[in-house]
């Protein structure tokens, strides 16, 4: 048996007859492992979020590559933009600038909530508004545990 040999003049001849399509080139996307905390966080009344009491769960390029954890929502306070059960991914820092959304502990309860500053005060807004906004009162326990970045 004979090697095959590819020639540029085969590979022209190929070309030319229309039964030739070039592939595109597919580069796997690197897959990732983020943990996705079980007790969800509320978009309403709030509950706490278990730091011991996740899933580690495999994600690609869908997932921000600035997200650290996974939660899911429970409650309607954050629709239209994010819905009962949906799971958002948090990229964690305990800063978050005035209009940003994001995991928030307040007094033992857990929130995904928009962040506002004004002059009377630091509130956590839903966006549904049927909420009112849950003010931040000084000396309270209040903690923000990362952005929503999803």
């Amino acid at each position: 048996m004979y090697p095959l040999r590819v020639s540029n003049i085969n590979i022209d001849l190929l070309k030319g007859s229309e039964k030739y399509q070039s592939a595109p080139v597919r580069i796997p996307q690197p897959v990732r492992i983020l943990n996705l905390y079980d007790m969800p966080v509320s978009a309403g009344t709030g509950q706490f979020l278990d730091n011991d009491s996740y899933e580690e769960v495999e994600v690609g390029p869908e997932v921000p590559g600035t997200a650290d954890f996974g939660v899911r929502i429970s409650g309607d306070s954050m629709m239209p933009r994010y819905l009962d059960k949906q799971i958002v991914w948090i990229q964690k820092t305990d800063k978050l600038n005035d209009g940003e959304i994001g995991i928030f502990y307040y007094n033992g309860n857990t929130y995904c909530k928009k962040l506002l500053f004004n002059k009377k005060g630091t509130y956590l807004i839903s966006l549904n508004d049927k909420y009112d906004p849950i003010e931040i009162v000084e000396g309270e326990t209040f903690k923000t545990f990362g952005r929503v970045v999803s």
